[in-house]
């Protein structure tokens, strides 16, 4: 009988083993792509695409600005330190984390997932036709709006990052990676233009501004960025109760004090009086940090204020930088002037005076405050090689010093799990 019982056991050990081994583990809840990626849900793709990104881009914002001079640690925490003082290891979380209520913002991931969401519903789209399509549903339209937010997946990894790979592909620089955006913009402007989506054609063509502008085609870039209309804004949705689809300023700064805005963005002025762009609002309250008073952006005082993600006043700064450099300086002063006119009471850029350096100078530190918390500081810096401050080297108030680095490094997700980096 023992005989019998250890063969039975043996048995039932065996056969786990074997399932085990050989994957046969079926998930009854799970949807097959078969299911899924099909033409009439190409409306619902497209929309999880765009959501992907948003999630990513609202990150990104609050993520670069800590480790830039935008935003500071307000909590006492290891981690926090490290963004904030540009100390990252690349098994940090900006690499691993996703979506979720993050002390510390991810990047890498939900930037990499964003862009592979965008290019998954381009492939699908394109092989399907437009009679396959739900009725009232443009097929050509959903490719350009899919082309768009690739492209800008793609910019903000090639703004941010040291170095990205994609779909497992080899190590790319952040010029590479900007190529591959430009690509991106130019079938969406292609395919929103065919499909009659005039939104779309402006989001695209002024990401393909933002990403001459990285690729040092600045004329382009002005080009590109003069098409763009007064009107136009493109946002990030929100809501108050999808932590993805929250305001990540307000959910980090205003409900758990994770961040305060830096000290060289408080007090900022114009002509004396302050500077409407930059308004801020002192809670009174201290972070656990050291010297991490709690300061507030006005521009997002709630969950679900939308974050721009481009818009007008971006156009006209490029313009004005493309005048700059090729010699029209009063062009350049009236795309400054149009920028500011979009914040009423904003006083006008006196130009008097001004040479092409003096402007570029001034359009810098235009960018700096109309720019603030969207996601294109850290950007900026790189692309003029202007300094990171406090300087690397400088204590930190948490303890060490600011390190030197200047883009998020490639992570240890990337490194041990993608074939091209295995030795």
């Amino acid at each position: 009988m023992r005989r019998i019982l250890a063969f039975g056991t043996a048995l039932v050990v065996v056969t786990g083993c074997t399932d085990l081994t050989t994957l046969t583990q079926s998930n009854p809840g799970a949807l097959s792509s078969a299911t899924v990626y099909t033409p009439l849900n190409a409306p619902l793709i497209v929309n999880g695409a765009i959501s992907d990104f948003e999630c990513a881009f609202s990150r990104y914002v609050v993520g670069s600005g800590v480790f830039t001079d935008e935003l500071a640690a307000g909590i006492s925490n290891a981690a926090n330190y490290d963004y904030d003082r540009r100390t990252l290891t690349t098994g940090a979380s900006y690499g691993t984390g996703t979506c979720g209520a993050n002390q510390q913002p991810a990047i890498y991931t939900p930037l990499s997932v964003a862009r592979r969401s965008a290019d998954t519903a381009i492939a699908y789209l394109k092989s399907w036709t437009d009679a396959q399509m739900p009725a009232g549903v443009s097929r050509t339209k959903l490719i350009g709006q899919s082309y768009a937010y690739a492209g800008y997946s793609l910019v903000l990894l090639g703004e941010g990052m040291c170095s990205a790979a994609i779909n497992l592909g080899p190590e790319l620089t952040p010029a590479q990676l900007f190529a591959e955006a430009k690509s991106r913009f130019d079938s969406a402007i292609v395919a929103a233009t065919s499909g009659s989506d005039p939104a779309t054609v402006s989001f695209a063509t002024l990401g393909r501004a933002r990403t001459q502008l990285d690729l040092g085609n600045v004329a382009a870039a002005g080009t590109d960025a003069a098409t763009i209309q007064p009107t136009f804004v493109a946002y990030m949705s929100t809501d108050a109760l999808n932590i993805r689809r929250e305001n990540f300023s307000f959910f980090t700064i205003n409900n758990s004090n994770f961040a305060t805005v830096d000290a060289s963005f408080r007090g900022l002025t114009v002509n004396g009086a302050p500077d409407p762009r930059v308004a801020l609002t002192n809670t009174g309250k201290n972070g656990t940090a050291p010297n991490a008073p709690i300061y507030t952006p006005d521009k997002y005082p709630a969950l679900d204020t939308k974050m721009p993600i481009a818009r007008y006043a971006e156009a006209q700064l490029i313009v004005a930088e493309a005048k700059a450099a090729s010699g029209d300086l009063a062009g350049s002063v009236a795309a400054i002037n149009a920028a500011r006119a979009t914040h009423t009471g904003l006083p006008a850029f006196d130009g008097t005076g001004a040479t092409a350096a003096s402007l570029k100078t001034q359009i810098i530190e235009e960018r700096r405050r109309e720019l603030f918390l969207e996601g294109h500081r850290l950007g900026d810096l790189r692309r003029y090689g202007a300094a990171f401050t406090p300087a690397a080297g400088t204590p930190y108030p948490g303890g060490a010093t600011y390190g030197t680095q200047t883009c998020f490094p490639l992570p240890d997700v990337e490194r041990i799990n993608n074939p091209n980096f295995k030795s």
